[in-house]
C-alpha cells in the first residue's frame, strides 16, 4: 500500500491474530447449532490462517 510492502513478520501475526479471533465465534456459533454463521466464520478464519501461512512462507524466503 502506498508503495511499501507490510513486512512479512506483521503479516503473519495479524493474520494469526485474526484466524484465532474469527475461530472463537465459529466454534461458538457451531455449538449452538447455527450452521450458516458458523460456516461464514470458519471460512474467515480459515482465510487468515492460509495468509498467516503465506506470509510465513514469505518470511522465510528471505
Amino acid at each position: 500500500m502506498f508503495g511499501r510492502r507490510v513486512p512479512p513478520h506483521i503479516v503473519l501475526a495479524l493474520s494469526l491474530l485474526l484466524a484465532v479471533v474469527c475461530a472463537v465465534p465459529a466454534v461458538r456459533y457451531g455449538l449452538a447449532g447455527s450452521w450458516l454463521p458458523a460456516l461464514l466464520w470458519g471460512a474467515v478464519a480459515v482465510w487468515f490462517a492460509v495468509d498467516a501461512v503465506r506470509a510465513y512462507r514469505w518470511q522465510r524466503k528471505k
